[in-house]
């Protein structure tokens, strides 16, 4: 999958950053799948159109129907300089299957020690 536009930007109240995109196919089970790996996904899949929502703590969520290619994602403000290409890396990734899985954990965890380094800890508690 790939971003083929991105149709909306706003800040939200709370100080996220939304963006609405249009993907070049459908979202797929087969993704929501590969986001288990990275954060907490939610289904409601009573509703006319299955809706997912996905959580990263300190990244991002993301909301959308499965089979549908417009998606929401909102990036944390604290943040969104480091996160801001994680949803197409998410994208990218997800194709790749378990290799994907392994590589973008790496990345992950060089962004979470920059986050660390920002919020003035070492991980260990500490500051």
């Amino acid at each position: 999958m790939r971003i083929v536009k991105s149709i909306q930007t706003k800040v939200c109240v709370d100080g996220l950053l939304m963006k609405e995109y249009v993907l070049d196919e459908p979202l797929t089970e087969s993704f929501l799948k590969f986001l288990e790996n990275f954060g907490t996904v939610r289904t409601l899949d009573k509703l006319k159109k299955p809706y997912f929502s996905f959580e990263k703590e300190l990244f991002i969520s993301i909301k959308g129907f499965t089979g549908d290619s417009n998606v929401e994602v909102r990036y944390k403000k604290e943040f969104q300089d480091l996160t801001g290409d994680y949803f197409h890396l998410l994208l990218y990734y997800s194709r790749q299957g378990p290799a994907g899985i392994k590589q973008l954990n790496g990345i992950e965890k060089s962004l979470k020690e920059k986050m660390k380094i920002r919020l003035g800890t070492r991980g260990d508690g500490s500051t």
